[in-house]
């Protein structure tokens, strides 16, 4: 059950160190990438130790995909970058995509 914690944690960190990226572009350089570097760092610590229990492709393919859904969504909020039907189409498409590798994964354990 942990290691489900481990990736959320993950992805949560993965998110936070992308989005430092983005304030280190816009002005907040030295603290942006301090921050980025931190985040990344343990985003990938927590993946490699959700691993460990979750199969790769499921762990990898939801700290990937839901990662890109949060980033797409802060970066909206927190930039003002658009979001308009073709990358809510994108984000829907991805969603489905995580469902299908869980699914897979789960009939062909059995």
């Amino acid at each position: 059950m942990y290691h489900w914690l481990f990736l959320i944690i993950a992805i949560v960190t993965e998110v936070c160190g992308t989005l430092a990226m983005k304030y280190s572009a816009n002005g907040m350089r030295a603290l942006g990438l301090a921050i980025m570097y931190l985040m990344l760092g343990i985003s990938y610590t927590s993946l490699a130790i959700a691993v460990k229990r979750i199969p790769l492709v499921v762990a990898y393919g939801m700290w990937e995909s839901l990662g890109l859904i949060l980033i797409a969504i802060f970066s909206n909020l927190l930039f003002l970058e658009p979001l308009g039907f073709i990358k809510m189409s994108g984000i829907l498409i991805t969603v489905a995509g995580i469902i299908l590798l869980e699914y897979g994964t789960d009939a062909s354990d059995h």
